[in-house]
């Protein structure tokens, strides 16, 4: 499958060990700076799982985080990987009391895209939950 898309669309962590398949660019990325995504560094793009191909290799895995603390209703997780420790996704963990889809909705991380392929795509900065 991955022969068939254009290389932009393929996010990886440092090391390689967690690819992400995306099915197209997002329109916008978030930067949110609340208390969690502020220290990550993280460009949001939002999409649904069931769009999302995530595979791993190498011996790495997902490892989870929920925020628990205050200004957090611990809806989503923050996943990493286990080997280099890059922040690549988050997921829906519960469904909430408002907004989009809970489980089906995540986002992916577009820095773990080639710099070029987010080049020009509008970002979007926002003080998030907490603040």
């Amino acid at each position: 499958m991955a022969s068939s898309t254009t290389p932009s669309l393929l996010a990886s962590c440092h090391c390689g060990g967690i690819e992400i398949l995306l099915p197209s660019l997002p329109e916008f990325v978030k930067e949110c700076q609340c208390s969690a995504c502020y220290k990550y560094g993280a460009l949001w793009g939002y999409l649904h799982r069931k769009d999302v191909q995530i595979t791993t290799s190498h011996g790495a895995t997902l490892e989870k985080y929920v925020r628990s603390d205050e200004g957090s209703d611990g809806d989503i997780s923050f996943n990493r990987c286990s080997r280099c420790g890059c922040m690549v996704c988050w997921f829906g963990e519960v469904v909430p009391p408002t907004g989009w889809d809970g489980p089906e909705r995540m986002a992916v991380n577009c820095r773990m895209l080639p710099k070029e392929a987010i080049e020009g795509i509008e970002r979007r900065v926002v003080p998030g939950p907490g603040n």
